[in-house]
């Protein structure tokens, strides 16, 4: 296992950690071709969630993630709905897909 897989891993668990705390149950996906990374629930409410760890960019850089999961909200692909979730600095930074692009949701925004 290289170190860049381990810790796209742990970042993942933390992620589901975070959830958990919030109440939610969720589930990881695996896979290399997966568009979500989990999908966590909490009564009615399901969120579908991308997660990303990075040093330095924000999520300006990763604008073509942004743009197809924008798509799939405008299309109306997903029964939920959808965050990207980007670990810097040791923190998190969520942000609510919508069809247009992103919107910060909680903490601070990059």
């Amino acid at each position: 296992m290289s170190d860049s897989s381990h810790a796209a891993r742990s970042i993942t668990f933390e992620a589901i950690s975070e959830l958990k705390s919030e109440g939610y149950r969720t589930a990881r996906i695996a896979g290399s071709y997966r568009l979500f990374d989990l999908i966590a629930w909490k009564g009615t409410e399901i969120l579908f969630v991308v997660v990303r760890r990075t040093r330095t960019a924000a999520i300006t850089g990763y604008a073509d993630v942004v743009r197809d999961l924008s798509g799939f909200v405008q299309e109306k692909s997903v029964p939920g709905t959808v965050q990207f979730w980007l670990y810097r600095s040791n923190s998190w930074f969520r942000y609510l897909i919508l069809p247009g692009g992103a919107l910060p949701v909680k903490g601070r925004t990059a």
